[in-house]
């Protein structure tokens, strides 16, 4: 949308008077949204984790740190799905891991109201460099749904070092590097490209994700019978380096963002689609891991920047989800006129920007049929497969060890009756 950036330009230009700070204060935000692979809270010190992450400590220290922040699900694909659509990723028939080329037909229609329409449309810049995991053929590429520019892979999973089945775009390309750096490089061109127009970026990242390939793992340096998918002793000085480049990733994007002026003009995001896989040897305060319903699975870390905007230094236990971030991140860049009418997600713009409570709801994470449902009510969290039925109070027993369904009779009718209402409403096409 070219001709778009240029009216939306030269109107900034005009009503800024020709003086740049007026342009600055009139001119749209940046939105900077950077999504980790598999990370979870107990990864990073910031959450009294293993893993020094100084970067992103920072950021926090001059943001916002969210205790209690959730992807949709505790897999990958559904939890984009939600966050690209605003809505449960059960409307859109994603409620597992897209399988690659295996699964042709599943992914996000091209005709669904996504994030990256909203401000592509808008007059901004869009870009996601990266993991897309929404869907492998060609109708449901990134450029389909809002992205001027897509460099990166569609399916969930692939080598470092090799890159044959990326896409340009539409195009297949091999892009030569180690996918963090690519990923990073590309972000940051990016940035200093559109410094001068509001842009709306992902930086979708494959770390730490398996297969645990360092730099130095490249085909030709590879022993033979590495097992570089297990979790385990092998592995876990991999994953700390892989984390170490994700720090590193992100320090990079903020530095550019200062050096280039747009550090008050952009709010960065930084979140993981689901929970860790187990790599500490510390159990840590969350039961469960990545494929589950226990908080471990989807309980992720997430931080939000704006320097002059957003209050450094706080830390946050508002209940906030992936597919809240839609009608957020729209209602801060003053677009929420062009949402859809019907998104899940409530906006956290005031809770962003002046701390003020969000409203009390029901929150739904279901993984049907493989895992059941899950839900959270305030404290409350029950989890439903079948005839199990589990409760927990998070505030007495965040590690979920308690099953406390039978003691609470009252509570535990009510939210299996919110839980079968929101299974037989939430559906694909709804």
């Amino acid at each position: 949308m070219p001709f778009l950036r240029t009216i939306l330009a030269t109107v900034l230009a005009a009503m800024a008077g020709g003086t740049a700070c007026a342009e600055s204060a009139r001119r749209p935000p940046n939105i900077i949204v950077v999504l980790a692979d598999d990370l979870g809270c107990r990864d990073l010190k910031l959450y009294d984790g293993w893993i020094e992450t100084p970067r992103i400590q920072r950021m926090a220290e001059e943001g916002i740190t969210f205790t209690d922040f959730h992807s949709n699900s505790s897999v990958c694909s559904p939890t984009r799905a939600a966050f690209l659509t605003g809505r449960y990723q059960q409307r859109v028939g994603i409620v597992d891991v897209i399988v690659g080329s295996k699964e042709p037909d599943q992914g996000i229609p091209a005709s669904t109201p996504t994030l990256g329409k909203v401000f592509q449309k808008s007059g901004y810049a869009t870009a996601l460099f990266g993991k897309w995991h929404c869907g492998h053929s060609d109708k449901f590429n990134p450029v389909h749904h809002g992205f001027d520019e897509f460099v990166g892979l569609l399916n969930g999973a692939a080598d470092f070092h090799l890159h044959k089945t990326w896409r340009n775009g539409l195009k297949q390309e091999e892009v030569k590097g180690y996918s963090t750096d690519i990923i990073t490089d590309r972000s940051v061109d990016f940035i200093r490209r559109h410094k001068d127009e509001p842009f709306f970026l992902f930086v979708s990242h494959q770390t730490p994700h398996n297969p645990y390939q360092t730099r130095a793992d490249t085909p030709e340096t590879r022993k033979e019978g590495w097992k570089q998918n297990r979790v385990g002793d092998e592995n876990r000085p991999r994953y700390v380096e892989m984390v170490k480049d994700l720090d590193n990733s992100v320090g990079r994007i903020l530095d550019t963002l200062r050096e280039t002026g747009l550090s008050e003009q952009t709010l960065v995001f930084f979140w993981s689609d689901n929970g860790d896989v187990g790599m500490s040897r510390e159990k840590g305060p969350l039961r469960g891991t990545k494929f589950g319903h226990y908080e471990g699975g989807h309980r992720v870390p997430a931080v939000a920047w704006w320097p002059g905007k957003i209050k450094a230094g706080v830390r946050s236990d508002a209940l906030l989800l992936g597919f809240d971030l839609f009608p957020t991140f729209t209602e801060i860049a003053g677009l929420s006129s062009k949402n859809p009418a019907n998104l899940d997600g409530v906006s956290a713009r005031d809770h962003f920007l002046d701390g003020e409570p969000l409203p009390d709801r029901d929150i739904f994470f279901g993984y049907e049929p493989k895992l059941g449902t899950a839900m959270r009510r305030g404290d409350w969290k029950m989890i439903v497969k079948g005839d199990d039925v589990q409760l927990y109070n998070l505030a007495e027993d965040l590690g979920e060890t308690t099953n406390i369904a039978d003691a609470n009779p009252k509570v535990t009718a009510s939210m299996r009756e919110a839980i079968e209402a929101f299974k037989r409403t939430v559906v694909p096409g709804s």
